[in-house]
């Protein structure tokens, strides 16, 4: 059996095309096998990019974790009878507020991470704005408090027909009691008034009919002089 069968029985053939160009053989010297590194040494330098690439990116999220607790720690949400209110900022305080008569549509949506830990965020929109005017971000059981503004909403419009039905909100004792302190002070400074004018008319007439009186008696002293 010759070298050339043993060499292709026991290792890899050396294909049709022969020893590469860049091979010099001496006489009689004859290529057993020829190969090169197997593709699947790029899985373990693969693998080690995309596990330091995690790591990296996830020391950068960690990176920001401070700041994201700050953010929270520094936002609050608050919703009255009235209005709606966002304060947030670390460095700087900054606070937004929509009317509850203002509001036109409050959209509520949970991202994939809000389904895992129960939270989600309501976008609320006024009338005349393109999109949210302020949002409740992150909070636990968003449904519940968008149906509590809805139902402030409804409770809201609802006082406001009854106001128009009834020609405004009935006055209460106290402040009758205050328009009738004010409208009767109001007529004592009218007395008052009235009073000085009717003094001052008097006080008027009085020295008009001394001077006429004396300018009377004046004239006929002269007469009686004259005779």
């Amino acid at each position: 059996m010759s070298d050339a069968a043993t060499a292709g029985e026991t290792g890899t053939a050396t294909g049709d095309d022969g020893p590469p160009e860049w091979l010099s053989l001496d006489p009689g010297e004859e290529v057993v096998w020829m190969g090169r590194p197997a593709f699947e040494t790029l899985y373990g330098t693969i693998l080690s990019g995309l596990l330091l690439t995690v790591v990296l990116i996830g020391f950068l999220i960690l990176l920001g974790l401070p700041f994201a607790y700050l953010r929270i720690q520094n936002t609050d949400y608050v919703v009255t009878t009235e209005s709606l209110y966002v304060k947030s900022g670390v460095f700087s305080t900054n606070i937004e507020t929509v009317d509850l008569d203002r509001i036109q549509n409050t959209e509520y949506n949970r991202s994939f991470w809000g389904k895992q830990f129960d939270y989600g965020s309501i976008s609320i929109s006024t009338a005349g704005s393109s999109g949210a005017e302020i949002s409740f971000d992150g909070i636990p059981d968003a449904p519940a408090v968008r149906d509590r503004i809805t139902e402030l909403q409804r409770r809201r419009s609802e006082r406001g027909e009854e106001d128009a039905s009834d020609g405004g909100a009935p006055a209460t004792a106290e402040q009758l009691t205050e328009l009738i302190e004010e409208v009767r002070a109001t007529r004592e400074a009218f007395e008052r008034i009235e009073r000085r004018l009717v003094d001052s008319e008097a006080s008027e007439t009085s020295r008009t009919t001394g001077d006429d009186e004396a300018s009377t008696l004046s004239s006929t002293d002269d007469a009686e002089a004259d005779r």
